[in-house]
């Protein structure tokens, strides 16, 4: 894939909104300059906490931001990033007045 940013291909890019970013050009335009060779929790967590959704988003966060964001003065936002959905009702269905065992149930189902 190539990178949206600089046009190079790479196989290993960052989802940042709409674009495909490789990290030496989100070291190289961003202050997360860690990217590059080590981990990249901190940009993981500030994408959740200020909600990035373009690559511009993301060059314009500030040192200082960065800072607060690592020594936990700014949270994540408070909201599922995923839900799950349960079956609360059963798939098979009984008329009144009969009864099901639930190893039937599984038996049928």
């Amino acid at each position: 894939m190539k990178c949206d940013s600089c046009g190079r291909e790479n196989t290993f890019l960052y989802f940042v909104g709409k674009s495909n970013v490789c990290n030496k050009c989100i070291a190289r335009q961003t202050v997360f300059k860690e990217v590059r060779h080590s981990e990249d929790s901190l940009l993981r967590k500030a994408m959740r906490a200020f909600g990035i959704k373009s690559f511009g988003q993301l060059k314009d966060i500030t040192p200082k931001q960065a800072e607060d964001l690592e020594q936990g003065k700014i949270k994540d936002r408070k909201g599922e990033t995923f839900r799950h959905k349960s079956n609360r009702g059963s798939a098979v269905k009984v008329d009144s007045g009969e009864y099901i065992e639930d190893q039937e149930e599984l038996d049928l189902g």
